[in-house]
C-alpha cells in the first residue's frame, strides 16, 4: 500500500458514524468499526449491507484510529442462521449450530491459507462475540464515532444447562439463546430467533434494546470474520475493460476512496487520460484488443483457480457460481506499471452445497442449501428431480458385510431421463412396514424408456423383514420414488464455462442468454464425433469458415465496446490463440460431447472434487503465457529484430 493509499481513505460518509465492534487491547489505537447510519433507515436498517449470502450478511466496515479517521475499508461478515432445514425425500436433517460453526471456521482457515493478505484475524471468527450495544451520540460535535456498551448477555453453549430449563441444546439444534452466566437462578434466556422454542424462562431479543440504545450489532451472537474490502465486482471489472466507467461503491454519491488506486480508477475509467491503467491505452487497435484479451483470459484463469482452491480445501462443490461470486482488487503500483495488470480475483461468496449422509456408499451426494432460483449460470434443472409412483420389480436380495442389498428394476409411469450417477430413493409397501432404500441406477443395461435398473446401498434390516423380502422377489406396485441428480464439482465447471462466455464472447450490451444458448448448441454439435484434443481448434476453424453466423458468434469483437465489426476484430486479434481459447471454453460443459472435460455432472472422483479443474487450469495457464509473450516480447527479442532490420538496410 503506497503513501496515498495508506493515508485517510475517505472521510466518514455524511449521515453515518463508526461503531467499534472490536477494539483489541486498550493499548491499541486502531479498532474495527461498522459503518452505521445515524438515523436507521426503515428499509435498509442501521448498517450498510454490501451483500447477503447463504449463512452470512456482509456489512461495510473500516479500520479506524482513535480519532475516528478511516485507515482502510473492510468487509464484516456476520454469521446468520436462515438455512436450517434440509429435506430429501424421507431424509430430513436440521442443520445444527455445531455444523454451522465448523463450516464457518473452515472457510476462514481457507481464506487465511489461500489469501493471507486479505484476512484480518480478530478472534471473533473462532469465539462467538457478545452482541454490541450501539448508543445514541450525545452531541454531533467531535469525531463521527458512536458510543458503544458491552453487554453481560452471552451465547449459551452449555447443552446441559439449556436442557435443564427445557430448551433445545446448542450443539444439536439450530436455535440460539443468550444468557447471563453469572446471574442467579431462576435463569432467563433471550431467544435470538422468533421461531425458537420458548417457555417461562425465555424472553425476546428486544430486551437488549433499551431507550439509550439505538441499535444492536450481531444480536444473535454469530461468529464474525473481517476481510479487506474487494471494492470491484467481477462484472464491474469486465465493464471497465470493455470501456465503461466505474461508478464506485458507497452510500449514494459518496466516494469511499478519495485518493489511491481506486479513486484513480474511478476518474480514469470515466475519462481515460493521465495515469494509464492499460499498457496500450493510447496504442493501435490491435495492441489494445489483444491486451484486453490477455486481461480477460487472466481473470478467467484466476476464477478457475479460486474455485479449485475452495473445492480442494472444503471437499465441497459450490453449486451457486455467478459473476457475483467474485470480487477484484488492484495493487497500488505507481505510474510506471499499468494498474489493471495487477488485478487479482477472489471468491467472495461461499458455496451452498451440503453433503447427504448416506451410509455405505463411496459416492458423495450434495444438496444445494437455500432456494435454487433460476440462473443462467447454473446447470439447467440444478436441484430438480423427478418423482412419481411406480412399480419395483425385485430381481435379487442378497446379504453383504454392510447389510442387505436389493437389485431390481423401477418401472415408472412417465419417461425417465437418467444419468449414470443419479440417486434413486424408493419405498416398498411391505405389510405394515414401509421400507425405504437409496440406490444407484445403471443406464448401461438396455431397458425401456420408463425403466431403470438399480442396486441399493446396503441397509440394516431385521431378519424377519429380510426373509419376507427373499420370499417376495416380485413386483411391488404403487411404490413412491424420487430420482435426484448427482450435484458435484462438474456443476461448478459448467458455471465457469458460462462465466467464460460472459468474459470472452459477450459484453454488457449483448444478449447473454442468446449467446449462451448458441454456444452450448455449438459444443453439442462439435461433440457428436470424437476429435483428438490437439485437432479441436482446427475442426472449429473449418466449421467457422463454412458458416459465417458461427464465425460472427465466436468473434472477439465483444471483448470491448468500440464498435468493431466481427471481421475487423478477427483481423486484429491473435487469431490462433483466440481459436484455441474458444475451443477450450467449449470443453467446460459436462456431457456436451466427446470433447468435454467431464462426461457428466457426476464424472468426478468422490475423494478429490478439485481434480475436474486441473486440466482446464493447466491449459488456461499455457494460453495466458503464450498470449503474454506475444503481447510483450522480451528485450532480447526486440534486439534480435532490430539487428535483422539493420543487416537488411546495410545490404
Amino acid at each position: 500500500m503506497d503513501k496515498n493509499e495508506r493515508a485517510t481513505v475517505a472521510p466518514v460518509p455524511t449521515g453515518f458514524v463508526l461503531a467499534p465492534i472490536h477494539r483489541g487491547s486498550e493499548e491499541s489505537p486502531l479498532r474495527i468499526c461498522a459503518l452505521t447510519r445515524e438515523q436507521p433507515d426503515a428499509t435498509h436498517g442501521a448498517f450498510l449491507l454490501l451483500r447477503e449470502l447463504p449463512g452470512a450478511r456482509v456489512y461495510l466496515g473500516a479500520v479506524a484510529d482513535a480519532d475516528a479517521r478511516i485507515q482502510e475499508w473492510v468487509e464484516i461478515w456476520v454469521q446468520t442462521l436462515e438455512l436450517r432445514d434440509l429435506a430429501f425425500s424421507s431424509y430430513q436433517e436440521r442443520l445444527a449450530n455445531h455444523a454451522f460453526d465448523q463450516r464457518w471456521r473452515a472457510e476462514f482457515e481457507m481464506i487465511k491459507a489461500s489469501s493471507p493478505e486479505e484476512a484480518i484475524v480478530t478472534g471473533m471468527e473462532a469465539q462467538n462475540p457478545a452482541p454490541i450495544l450501539i448508543k445514541r451520540r450525545a452531541s454531533q460535535n467531535g469525531p463521527p464515532a458512536a458510543p458503544i456498551a458491552a453487554t453481560s448477555w452471552q451465547l449459551c453453549k452449555d447443552d446441559a444447562l439449556l436442557e435443564k430449563f427445557g430448551l433445545p441444546p446448542y450443539s444439536t439444534s439450530p436455535f440460539r439463546y443468550l444468557h447471563e452466566p453469572n446471574a442467579a437462578e431462576p435463569k432467563t434466556f433471550l431467544a435470538t430467533a422468533a421461531d425458537a422454542p420458548a417457555n417461562s424462562h425465555v424472553q425476546g431479543i428486544e430486551r437488549l434494546k433499551t431507550p439509550d440504545v439505538s441499535e444492536v450489532f450481531n444480536p444473535h451472537a454469530g461468529l464474525i470474520r473481517v476481510v479487506r474490502l474487494s471494492p470491484i465486482g467481477l462484472e464491474d471489472y469486465l465493464q471497465v475493460l470493455e470501456g465503461r466507467a466505474w461508478e464506485g461503491i458507497g452510500p449514494g454519491p459518496t466516494r469511499l476512496f478519495q485518493r489511491g488506486i481506486y479513486a484513480d480508477l474511478q476518474t480514469w475509467s470515466a475519462r481515460p487520460r493521465g495515469m494509464s491503467f492499460l499498457l496500450h491505452s493510447g496504442g493501435g487497435p490491435s495492441d489494445k484488443l489483444n491486451e484486453i484479451f490477455l486481461l480477460k483470459l487472466s481473470i478467467l484463469r484466476d476464477i478457475v483457480h479460486e474455485v479449485r482452491a475452495y473445492a480442494k480445501a472444503q471437499q465441497l462443490p459450490l453449486l451457486n457460481l455467478s459473476p457475483a461470486s467474485f470480487g477484484v482488487r488492484l495493487q497500488p503500483v505507481g505510474e510506471q506499471f499499468p494498474a489493471l495488470w495487477t488485478a487479482r480475483c477472489s471468491l467472495v461468496k461461499p458455496g451452498q452445497a451440503h453433503p447427504l449422509k448416506i451410509r455405505s456408499t463411496e459416492q458423495r451426494y450434495f444438496i444445494r442449501m437455500g432456494k435454487a432460483e433460476p440462473s443462467l449460470f447454473l446447470p439447467e434443472g440444478l436441484g430438480a428431480h423427478s418423482f412419481g409412483i411406480g412399480s419395483i420389480r425385485l430381481r435379487n436380495v442378497q446379504s453383504e458385510t454392510d447389510g442387505i442389498v436389493l437389485e431390481g428394476t423401477l418401472v415408472a409411469e412417465d419417461y425417465l431421463g437418467l444419468d449414470a450417477h443419479d440417486l434413486l430413493w424408493f419405498k416398498l409397501p411391505l405389510a405394515e412396514e414401509k421400507l425405504e432404500f437409496y440406490a444407484h441406477v445403471y443406464t448401461s443395461e438396455a431397458v425401456g424408456p420408463r425403466e431403470a435398473r438399480f442396486r441399493t446401498v446396503p441397509a440394516k434390516l431385521p431378519e424377519a423383514t429380510v426373509a419376507t423380502l427373499k420370499k417376495s422377489v416380485t413386483a411391488f406396485s404403487k411404490s413412491p420414488y424420487e430420482i435426484w441428480p448427482l450435484l458435484s464439482s462438474p456443476c461448478d465447471l459448467h458455471s465457469l464455462g458460462i462465466i467464460g462466455i460472459r468474459i470472452l464472447l459477450a459484453n454488457s450490451q449483448t444478449n447473454l442468454p442468446v449467446i449462451v444458448d448458441d454456444v452450448l448448441g455449438l459444443a453439442r454439435h462439435l461433440g457428436k464425433e470424437p476429435t483428438p484434443e490437439n485437432e479441436l481448434s482446427a475442426k472449429l476453424l473449418a466449421l467457422l469458415q463454412k458458416e459465417k453466423t458461427l464465425k460472427d458468434l465466436l468473434s472477439p469483437h465483444h471483448l470491448i465496446e468500440t464498435g468493431f465489426s466481427p471481421e475487423q476484430a478477427q483481423g486484429q486479434i491473435n487469431y490462433q490463440i483466440w481459436l484455441e481459447t474458444v475451443a477450450l471454453l467449449l470443453r467446460f460443459f459436462p456431457g456436451a460431447g466427446t470433447q468435454s472435460f467431464c462426461k457428466s455432472f457426476g464424472d468426478v472422483s468422490p475423494l478429490a472434487l478439485e481434480t475436474v479443474f486441473d486440466r482446464p487450469l493447466y491449459e488456461l495457464d499455457a494460453l495466458v503465457l503464450r498470449l503474454r509473450s506475444a503481447l510483450t516480447p522480451s528485450l532480447a527479442a526486440n534486439d534480435e529484430i532490430a539487428r535483422v532490420i539493420l543487416e537488411e538496410m546495410a545490404k
